[in-house]
């Protein structure tokens, strides 16, 4: 029975969840989905390189067009989130999530169901929405993340190949040795010479 297994590699991860029949979108500005881990971001990405005033900035963009899109002020030149407004976006707000997303691990091993990150999310959607709840889903990737944190590492030091050649090349003359022991003390040392001989040739015997 063979099995066959396909391993899909999406553009955006939106289309993980798309599978999943889960509504999903990318905010990117990027016009084309990047090569995979390039100009994405890294390990040495760190709180201090984070730009607050253009995160400020992509929240407002962000917020303005849902806003006018859900009550159909796109037309309008009006602005919703207007500085020195009601609805104003909070730079401390900012600040105070940037902080919390930088001190967090979001991946998946390090991110567990009871984890104070995901409560913080959940409390937040729930303060302005209804009807909030989490769920499992193991999304198909070409990554494979395991729920387990630590592992043992057991390393091992091996005798070098020079070892096994030294070792082979003893048991070798001691089967050589052997044989030839054997050979003369039921046949003798005659018949262990003739096993070495070169049998005459054709000419020979017909002569």
């Amino acid at each position: 029975m063979w099995k066959l297994s396909i391993s899909l590699q999406v553009a955006w991860e939106h289309e993980q969840f798309s599978r999943a029949r889960v509504t999903a979108l990318t905010l990117s500005e990027l016009p084309v989905a990047p090569e995979l881990l390039e100009s994405t971001g890294g390990l040495h990405d760190s709180r201090n390189l984070v730009d607050e005033t253009a995160v400020y900035r992509s929240v407002k963009l962000v917020a303005e067009s849902l806003a006018r899109h859900i009550y159909g002020k796109r037309s309008r030149n009006i602005q919703i989130f207007a500085e020195n407004s009601s609805l104003a976006i909070n730079p401390f707000y900012i600040t105070m999530w940037l902080d919390l997303l930088s001190r967090t691990p979001r991946v998946a091993p390090f991110l567990p169901k009871t984890s104070s990150f995901i409560s913080a999310l959940k409390k937040e959607l729930s303060d302005h929405t209804v009807d909030v709840y989490g769920t499992h889903e193991n999304i198909d990737g070409i990554f494979t993340f395991y729920d387990s944190t630590t592992a043992t590492l057991n390393i091992y030091q091996v005798a070098s190949v020079t070892f096994d050649l030294l070792l082979l090349l003893a048991l070798g003359s001691y089967l050589i040795l052997l044989f030839c022991f054997l050979v003369i003390a039921t046949r003798g040392v005659d018949d262990l010479i003739n096993m070495f001989r070169r049998p005459p040739s054709r000419k020979m015997k017909a002569a």
